[in-house]
């Protein structure tokens, strides 16, 4: 779900985004101050749910709802407000809801099961999703966070994530994890070590078809993954989106993909 939130206070729109967060951890949420700001914005994503302040400075959100109308009519205008009186004058736009402030996660769920267009919700047929933008990050079919036992068999899976279903020989893994130490069998011997670690933390969340192998090489299924980073490449425009200039940010060895995507996008 990509929704977005404005109030003139930051911090109330902030605050909308962190429950929405918590809400659709997977979605792209988005907090504003300035009307304009959004305006500009609705020309780049089509938004969900638009989380209204009502009293605003400059342009109120009654009025910033005719607009969002006009420019992206599937979205669903939610106003955000302290008082009652503007209830009547919110459903005469034709508003999907109304939530009063101070906003409780509670009242934003219910708002969500009702919207006047209802948001797609999108079946997820991989065995896992994996998060390349920003840090590198595992999830399982119920999006919880995949517990690997080794730091290192969580690199050497986001590297054959990276390399996109290539096979991977144990020396192209010592050459990325280790590239500063000759690769003799005790190196060798230690991938081997977290590839089986690795099998180990897949096959404990139903995913070990994930992983692939060949003669002393490994590589990735991408069939069976949900994968920000393929979906972009498949030109899915909501994963396009969610690219913020960062890819699997705490591996140094994923700079010339992130240099391919900027220049892709």
């Amino acid at each position: 779900m990509i929704t977005l939130s404005i109030d003139d206070q930051i911090n109330v729109a902030n605050e909308v985004v962190k429950l929405m967060g918590e809400i659709d951890p997977s979605g792209d949420h988005q907090a504003f101050s300035d009307p304009k700001k959004v305006l500009k914005a609705l020309g780049e994503k089509n938004y969900d749910v638009a989380w209204l302040d009502i009293e605003m400075p400059g342009m109120s959100g009654l009025e910033l709802a005719v607009e969002i109308k006009k420019k992206s009519p599937s979205t669903n205008i939610v106003f955000v407000t302290g008082h009652e009186k503007f209830a009547y004058q919110s459903f005469k736009l034709h508003a999907s809801g109304f939530v009063l402030k101070p906003v409780t996660k509670e009242a934003l769920e219910r708002e969500i099961e009702d919207l006047r267009i209802p948001v797609e919700r999108e079946e997820t047929t991989g065995l896992l999703r994996v998060q390349c933008f920003g840090n590198f990050e595992v999830f399982d079919k119920n999006d919880q966070p995949v517990a690997f036992q080794r730091a290192r068999s969580k690199e050497l899976f986001a590297y054959m994530v990276d390399r996109r279903g290539a096979l991977c020989s144990s020396n192209e893994f010592c050459g990325v994890l280790f590239e500063d130490r000759e690769q003799d069998s005790a190196l060798k011997k230690q991938i081997r070590t977290f590839m089986s670690k690795l099998r180990q933390d897949l096959a404990k969340v139903g995913a070990e078809d994930v992983l692939v192998k060949g003669w002393n090489a490994y590589g990735i299924d991408c069939s069976k993954l949900d994968c920000d980073y393929y979906n972009t490449l498949n030109g899915d425009p909501r994963a396009v989106n969610s690219f913020q200039g960062e890819y699997m940010s705490q591996y140094y060895w994923a700079e010339m993909t992130l240099g391919e995507l900027i220049m892709r996008i």
